[in-house]
C-alpha cells in the first residue's frame, strides 16, 4: 500500500545509484549527462527490494547509499508497500488518449556488418568472429550490424552501448532460434539506440536480467526468456523513450517482472510491454512508476509468492511532486492469481495507486486474484471501461468489506480524497465471494464526482448487494441505478461461453444482455470493430 511509503530525494554523489545495476561504463555523447548531473528520487528498498544477503552486498559497494537506510527488520516491511506522502496533488485537466498509436518500428535492411559471437567453425563467411560477448566492441559497432550468438553458454553482464539507427538498427540475435544461448548474467543497455535484442534465455542475473538505462532509446527487447534473476526487465536510471519489451517469457524472478522506474529522459514517443507471459515473479508482475506507456496483450499471474502487497499490474508515483504513473493505456492484458497471503493487503490484477491520474483500463480479463480485480487508490481522472472483472477477492484473510471486483478508495494517510473524476462503465462484473460487493465504493470515495455506470452486474450468489457506496447498498437494479447515479445498469445472469477456460477467451458472453451499454470507439479484446448490433459490456462485444 502505497500510503506507506515516503520518498527520499538525493543526489548521485550522495545516495549512489541505488538500484540493483551492473557497473556503468564511460558515456560519451548527448546523453552521458544524465547519470552525473541529475538529483535521483529513490524509496527505501521498494522499487529495488533486497533480501538480507543483498543489502550486505550492496551496502559494501555503496556505503554513501546504506548509511541513510533505516534498518533491515524495517526495510522488511517496507518492502509491501506503494509510495506517497500526505499531501495533495492538483489534477491536470489533461485526459489520456484512448488509444495510443503503435510504435514506429525500425526498418530492416540487409546487414551492412556481419559478427559471430560463439566458436569459430561456426562461422558465416565473412563474419567478425568473438568467442564470448563481452569481448565484443559494442560501443563501436557500425549502424546495421547483425551480430548472431552461437548456442552455448556465455558470462556477463553484457553491457550494450551500440548506436544504430532508425533505417539501419543493430540486431543482436540468436544464430538458431531453437537453441537459445544462455546468458548467466545482465544485458545492460547503456546509452543504446536502435538495438534489438532477440532469442536469448537470461537464467540467474543478480540484476535485472535486462537493464535499460542512461538514455537508452529506441530498444526492442523481444522473444527472450528471462527468469531466476533479481529483476526480469529493469527500466530505470534515465532510460529513454520509444522502448519495446515484446513477447518474452518472464518467470520466477525475485523481484518484479518488468519494472519501469521513474524516468528523467524525454519521453515525447510512448512505450511499450506487450504480448509478454509474465509469471511467479516475488513482487508486482508489471511495476509502471513512468507516464506515456501502452501496456497491452499481456499475460500476467501467480505474482507475490516473496513480497507482500504485490498486484499483477501496478501503476505508481512516489509522491505528488514526481507525479509518475499518468497517462498510460492498460488494455487487453489477462491478469490472474496474483497473491498477497503475506500481508493480505493487495493481490490485485491492476491497480493504480496513489497520484496516478490520467490512465485507461480497457479490455482486460482479471480473475481469481486475491484483492481487486481492478483496484483506484486516491488517484483520479482514470477510465476504466469494457472489462470482464470475475470472481476476485480470493483471499479470505481479509475482510470481505475490503475487496471487490473493481474498488476505489481512499488511502489513509492523505488528507483529502483524491479518488475523484473517475469513469468506471461497460463493464462486467460477477462476485462470487459472500458479503463482498462487485463495485465497492468506500466512504471517502463515495464523495468524489465518479461516474460508476452504466456496468453489468451478475447477480450475487448469496443474495448480497452488488453495489456499495459509502454506506449505502444496492441489491436490485433499481437500487444500482438510484446509487450509482445513472441509468442503463444491468442485473442480469451472464452467461459465459467457457469459464475453465479464460486464456481461450472463455469468459466472453455466449448471451447478448438486454441493454448495450455506452457505445465506445475502439475495437474488444479479439480486435473486433464496435459496430452497430453489438452489445458493449465487457472485454468483448457480444452480438444481439
Amino acid at each position: 500500500m502505497a500510503w506507506l511509503w515516503r520518498a527520499f530525494t538525493a543526489t548521485p554523489e550522495q545516495a549512489g545509484r541505488w538500484g540493483k545495476h551492473p557497473p556503468n561504463v564511460p558515456l560519451a555523447g548527448p546523453r552521458g549527462w544524465l547519470d552525473n548531473r541529475r538529483a535521483y528520487r529513490w524509496e527505501i528498498l521498494l522499487h529495488r527490494p533486497l533480501t538480507l544477503a543483498a543489502h550486505r552486498a550492496a551496502a559494501a559497494a555503496w556505503p554513501p547509499l546504506f548509511s541513510r537506510l533505516f534498518t533491515v527488520a524495517l526495510s522488511t516491511l517496507l518492502l509491501a508497500c506503494g509510495g506517497g506522502t500526505d499531501e495533495a496533488r492538483t489534477q491536470s485537466a489533461s485526459t489520456a488518449p484512448l488509444h495510443a498509436q503503435p510504435l514506429a518500428a525500425d526498418v530492416a535492411p540487409a546487414a551492412t556488418a556481419l559478427v559471430w559471437v560463439g566458436p569459430a567453425s561456426g562461422a558465416p563467411a565473412g563474419a567478425k568472429v568473438y568467442s564470448h560477448l563481452q569481448g565484443v566492441p559494442w560501443g563501436s559497432l557500425a549502424a546495421g550490424t547483425l551480430v548472431q550468438v552461437a548456442p552455448g553458454t556465455y558470462a556477463g553482464p553484457v553491457t550494450i552501448t551500440s548506436v544504430g539507427t532508425a533505417s539501419a538498427p543493430i540486431e543482436i540475435q540468436a544464430a538458431n532460434p531453437s537453441a537459445a544461448p544462455l546468458v548467466t548474467s545482465a544485458f545492460d543497455f547503456q546509452g543504446a539506440a536502435h538495438v534489438r535484442l532477440k532469442g536469448f534465455v537470461v537464467d540467474g542475473s543478480p540484476w535485472g536480467a535486462v537493464v535499460l538505462r542512461r538514455g537508452s532509446h529506441h530498444v526492442t527487447v523481444q522473444g527472450n526468456t528471462l527468469r531466476r534473476s533479481y529483476m526480469g526487465v529493469d527500466v530505470s536510471d534515465g532510460a529513454g523513450e520509444a522502448l519495446n519489451i515484446d513477447a518474452n517469457l518472464i518467470e520466477d524472478n525475485r523481484t518484479h517482472g518488468i519494472s519501469v522506474g521513474q524516468l528523467t529522459s524525454p519521453t515525447a514517443i510512448a512505450s511499450r510491454i506487450g504480448g509478454n507471459t509474465i509469471r511467479r515473479n516475488g513482487h508486482h508482475g508489471i511495476e509502471l512508476r513512468s507516464s506515456r506507456w501502452v501496456i497491452e496483450h499481456n499475460i500476467v499471474s501467480e505474482h507475490g509468492s516473496g513480497i507482500g502487497g504485490a498486484t499483477g499490474i501496478h501503476l505508481y508515483s512516489a509522491s505528488p511532486s514526481e507525479d509518475s504513473g499518468d497517462d498510460n493505456i492498460i488494455r487487453y492484458n489477462f491478469s490472474y492469481a496474483n497473491r498477497d497471503r503475506i500481508l493480505h493487503w493487495d493481490g490485485n490484477g491492476i491497480q493504480a495507486d496513489l497520484w496516478c491520474d490520467r490512465n485507461i483500463i480497457a479490455y482486460n480479463v482479471v480473475w481469481a486474484n486475491d484483492g481487486a480485480g481492478i483496484a483506484l487508490l486516491d488517484s483520479a481522472s482514470n477510465e476504466v471501461y469494457g472489462n470482464t472483472v470475475y470472481d476476485n477477492g480470493q483471499d479470505l484473510g481479509r475482510a470481505a468489506s475490503n475487496t471487490g471486483e473493481i474498488t476505489l478508495s481512499k488511502a489513509p494517510s492523505t488528507v483529502a480524497n483524491r479518488t475523484s473524476n473517475n469513469k468506471v462503465y461497460n463493464n462486467v462484473l460477477s462476485v462470487r465471494r459472500s458479503n463482498v460487493a462487485a463495485l465497492s465504493v468506500d466512504t471517502a470515495a463515495a464523495t468524489g464526482s465518479n461516474t460508476l455506470g452504466p456496468n453489468l452486474y451478475a447477480p450475487h450468489p448469496y443474495a448480497h448487494p452488488v453495489l456499495r457506496k459509502g454506506t449505502q447498498l444496492a441489491k436490485t437494479l433499481t437500487e444500482v441505478n438510484t446509487l450509482s447515479g445513472v441509468k442503463g445498469n444491468v442485473l442480469e445472469p451472464v452467461l459465459w461461453k467457457n469459464p475453465a477456460n479464460p486464456l481461450g477467451h472463455g469468459l466472453a458472453l455466449s448471451q447478448a444482455p438486454s441493454k448495450v451499454g455506452k457505445r465506445p470507439s475502439a475495437p474488444d479484446m479479439l480486435g473486433v470493430a464496435p459496430t452497430a448490433g453489438l452489445s458493449y459490456f465487457g472485454a468483448y462485444y457480444t452480438p444481439r
